[in-house]
């Protein structure tokens, strides 16, 4: 009778013990986001568009907003995406937000994209695909370009472009710049350049000036030259006819 006891009272010891670790297992309230990031336009002359996902999601700030399920407020929370694109948020309803200014901004820069998805829900244990369609870049593209009668007198230009947070140095046709726009919508340029042996022009010690910028444009700064003085004349070309592919 005694052995029978004592069984049954182990056997009583093993599910009360089985039932309390099973009741402090946390519960689940996570699910999982599957990010679509791309629809990205570029800087062309042509009047088709074409939309080009992104492919290197770490140039990236992800920020998510929205109330989750417990009825927690969340805004503007820096979301980790891996390279996968996914994501581990709390059930809840948010919006995502891609950003990529700080890259944009650095060295000559490159394109700065800035979007927001549509409004979804994330479900415990389940995966939701968000997609952001960035559009348009949000900033401007320069080229320089070299008028004839620039070069018949000058060589060796050089012209930097600046706006209140960094400026960048263009030396050629080859090379590009990106800024984002100013609140007076302008950059400031100065231009410096050699007179060629046997001119009658003379060195081009500084030549500052303002050219306008538009977000999403391509913009052609062409250096001429006043073939009696040799003064220079920026020409700004392509804020208003620049269009996107």
């Amino acid at each position: 009778m005694n052995k029978f006891l004592t069984i049954l009272l182990c056997t009583a010891f093993a599910l009360a013990s089985c039932q309390s670790e099973e009741e402090q297992q946390p519960t689940a309230t996570t699910g999982t986001i599957v990010l679509s990031l791309g629809g990205t336009e570029l800087y062309t002359e042509l009047q088709t568009r074409a939309e080009v996902p992104v492919a290197d999601l770490s140039k990236y700030v992800f920020t998510i907003s929205g109330t989750t399920i417990s009825g927690a407020t969340v805004t503007d929370l820096v979301l980790e995406v891996e390279e996968n694109g996914t994501a581990k948020v709390n059930a809840g309803t948010y919006t995502l937000t891609a950003d990529n200014a700080a890259a944009a901004n650095q060295d000559h820069g490159r394109p700065y994209y800035h979007g927001t998805s549509a409004e979804f829900t994330i479900r415990v244990n389940e995966e939701t695909p968000v997609s952001i369609a960035l559009g348009k870049p949000k900033n401007a593209r320069i080229m320089l370009a070299y008028d004839d009668s620039f070069t018949a007198l000058y060589e060796n230009p050089v012209v930097t472009l600046a706006d209140n947070d960094r400026s960048v140095t263009l030396t050629s046709t080859e090379e590009d710049c990106y800024f984002i726009i100013p609140a007076s919508g302008a950059l400031a340029y100065t231009i410096t350049a050699d007179a060629k042996e046997g001119s009658h022009a003379t060195d081009i010690i500084s030549y500052s000036g303002w050219i306008d910028i538009a977000a999403g444009y391509n913009t052609t700064v062409t250096l001429k030259a006043n073939p009696v003085t040799g003064e220079i004349i920026p020409i700004i070309e392509g804020n208003h006819n620049g269009t996107f592919d």
